[in-house]
Parts: structure tokens; C-alpha cells; sequence
């Protein structure tokens, strides 16, 4: 077996949701399969033990920062979230290092693979080989000696040298050699870009190959005549009853599914006629008889929908779903409503239903995406590397 003896340890460090999960869930199963021994390192590791039950791994908490905090000076890149998250000083750092370097000791891995973990990267750096996966966004460009800025003409790259003097300095007092750039700990022995190329953050700057989505997609289908909204959204979202009431004027017509308990909110919801799911419906079969969709821009259901065909409603909770958002509106196959308000939903929604033009670019922007898939490649692609790695 390829991977024979060998201990890969999986680490998810920043970011909400269990988008982050599908990828590690499914290089872990496929490496699992080759003999190696998969760890996890999860943001959330409770929530994603039942998805993970089948790989019977060990799944231990990630070190994270507890207080996120707004870059001083914000470069407008993926710096500012490092600075945000524990990367604004050296003591910082070396504090957030060391919890890592627990987790490195305790496992031994042979391997780590980073989702949106730049801690454990940084842990790792001169150490221990380091991959790079997820979406665009938590997989920025890192082939030069600074971040691209998230949108073309903003952002101050000479910004991120605090967060590079700060690595350097916490490098220096562990005793270990300090990268020579901020990208440096971040390139890499494989960087798989899970995602459409349309939906990159950094399409129009990115040189390596963007491999597509990992998980399974929806098939593209004919937009139902009849009326019907899927709705994806999360009982701890600050607006959740703001978006409860918006999906209870929708009344029939709208499906949902909220991650996390809505409790006695979900029977106010069906009591207007609305579908409430108690378990997160699949992706693969959910768009079927929707007419449009809803959701916060993330990352799967994003894939799911785009592939699917779908007029999307995006109302994003942070900045990487507000790019998503942007995206969908350039190819026509969506709106992003922010901030959220009750009537902009409303018309939202109704452009979905209503809109030609929208709905025949959903319905292209989804044989676009069907057509890269049939070509795509991702776990192969990534496994053929991992073996050339660990082989």
C-alpha cells in the first residue's frame, strides 16, 4: 500500500460551518484506503464526528485563536485574517505554536494537510511536508513574496510586513529557521484549489490549476416551473429570526434546512406552511424540484447550487461569502443581498422566480460547471501527488 505505516494529520483551524470538512473527509478515506493513519485536527470537532465515524479516527480540537481582532492596518489579503486570528505579534504567535506543537509531537504525522490552518502550517514549516487544500479563498496564491489582495486595486501588499516580522521574530525565539517571506510556509508540497474556476477568489490572479469541486455535485436540471426556494441557512446566525420570518412570508413555496437547534422557532416556521428539515437534506438531489435557491455563500452549497443551475440568493455572513456572492452576481446566476433586509430579500427572491435573464445564466453558468467536471479530476489528482510525497 502506498501510504503503509505512514500518519497523515488532517487540520482545519480557521472558518464556521462544516464546509471545511468535505475535503479532509475525503483525502482521509482515500489515504486511509492506502494503508496510512488519518488524525484530525478540527476546528469543531464535535459536530464533525458523525461524518467522520466511518474513517474511526482520532479527532482532536485545534488550536484557535480566541479573540479575532481587525488587522490595525488591513492589507486587504489573506495577512489580515493571520493578523486577525492570532498572527498580529510574535508572543502571539509563539503562544498559538506551541499548542500546535503539541499536536505535531503527540501524532508524529509524516504529512500535514492544512484547510485554512495557518498555525499548523507555520508549526510545521522546515519540519514536516505541509499541503495545502480547500476553496479558493483559504488557498491563497502564495508564489510571491506577498498575498494578492482579495479584489483587483485594493489592498496594500507592503501591509503584511508586520505579520512577517512578527513570524520571524516567534520563529527566531523557538529556535527554528524563519521564512524569508509570508508565503514561504504556505507553497507547500501540494495545493489542491477545490472549486469552479468562475468561483476562485483570485481567478483573475491565480497561475495553478484550480482542480474543482471534491465532493460529489448535483446534476444540472431544467428550472421547474413550478415555485420553490431551498433555503440553507444556521440557527446561530445573527439574523436568524430576521431570515425566519423572511422564509415564513415565502410561506409554501420555500424549503429549508438550518444547521444547528432552531427549537421552538422551527414550529413558528412549518406553522406557515414552510418545510423544515431536521436533517441537512443531500446536496446531490436537494435542487431537484427548487426553482431558486438561498443560502450565506458557502462553499458547498455555493458548488452545489452553481452546478445545479440554480438562481442563487446569497446573504453573506463574512467577507469570503460576500466575494462568493460578487462572483455569482458577474456571471448573472445570483444577487447578494448585504446587508440583509426584510423587502431586498423579498425582491431578491422574486428576481430569482422572475428574472429570464437571470434564470438562463444560472442554467448556463451550470452547463459550464457540468462541462468542467466532466474533466476534473480532484481526489486523483491530489492522491497521485500525496504518493509522490509520502511514496
Amino acid at each position: 500500500m502506498a501510504f503503509g505505516g505512514k500518519t497523515i494529520l488532517f487540520a482545519w483551524e480557521l472558518g464556521e460551518g462544516l464546509g471545511h470538512l468535505p475535503p479532509l473527509k475525503a483525502i482521509g478515506a482515500a489515504v486511509k484506503a492506502e494503508g496510512a493513519t488519518p488524525v484530525f485536527a478540527l476546528r469543531d470537532p464535535v459536530q464533525t464526528r458523525a461524518a467522520l465515524a466511518e474513517l474511526d479516527a482520532l479527532i482532536l480540537p485545534a488550536p484557535q485563536w480566541p479573540t479575532p481582532v481587525q488587522a490595525t492596518n488591513p492589507s486587504g489579503s489573506y495577512a489580515d485574517i493571520m493578523s486577525a486570528n492570532g498572527f498580529s505579534s510574535a508572543a502571539n504567535i509563539a503562544a498559538l505554536l506551541g499548542a500546535w506543537d503539541e499536536i505535531v509531537d503527540l501524532t508524529k504525522p509524516d504529512l500535514v494537510i492544512c484547510e485554512h490552518a495557518p498555525g499548523a502550517a507555520l508549526s510545521v514549516f522546515g519540519r514536516v511536508p505541509a499541503a495545502f487544500v480547500g476553496n479558493g479563498f483559504v488557498v491563497p496564491p502564495a508564489d510571491g513574496a506577498e498575498f494578492p489582495p482579495y479584489e483587483l486595486g485594493k489592498g496594500e501588499p507592503s501591509r503584511q510586513k508586520p505579520v512577517l516580522e512578527a513570524m520571524q521574530e516567534a520563529m527566531a525565539k523557538l529556535g527554528r529557521a524563519a521564512p524569508r517571506t509570508i508565503c514561504e510556509p504556505y507553497r507547500g508540497v501540494f495545493r489542491g484549489i477545490y472549486t469552479f474556476p468562475e468561483l476562485d477568489t483570485y481567478r483573475r490572479r491565480r497561475s495553478e490549476a484550480v482542480l474543482g469541486p471534491i465532493e460529489p455535485m448535483p446534476p444540472l436540471t431544467p428550472l421547474p416551473v413550478k415555485r420553490h426556494l431551498f433555503a440553507y441557512s444556521a440557527a446561530d446566525y445573527v439574523l436568524v429570526n430576521e431570515v425566519a420570518q423572511a422564509l415564513m412570508d415565502v410561506g409554501p413555496e420555500a424549503s429549508a434546512y438550518f444547521r444547528g437547534s432552531l427549537g421552538a422557532r422551527a414550529a413558528v416556521i412549518k406553522s406557515r406552511g414552510v418545510t423544515v428539515h431536521d436533517a441537512a437534506p443531500a446536496l446531490t438531489s436537494a435542487f431537484g424540484t427548487a426553482s431558486a435557491a438561498f443560502s450565506h455563500g458557502g462553499t458547498g452549497f455555493t458548488h452545489a447550487a452553481l452546478a445545479a443551475g440554480r438562481p442563487h440568493v446569497v446573504v453573506p455572513r463574512h467577507g469570503e461569502a460576500r466575494l462568493t456572492g460578487r462572483a455569482l452576481e458577474e456571471l448573472g446566476a445570483g444577487v447578494c443581498v448585504l446587508p440583509f433586509e426584510a423587502k431586498a430579500f423579498r425582491e431578491a427572491v422574486k428576481r430569482a422566480h422572475d428574472d429570464a435573464a437571470m434564470r438562463a445564466a444560472a442554467q448556463k453558468a451550470g452547463a459550464a460547471a457540468q462541462a468542467f467536471l466532466a474533466t476534473a479530476t480532484p481526489l486523483e489528482t491530489t492522491m497521485e501527488a500525496l504518493r509522490r510525497v509520502l511514496g
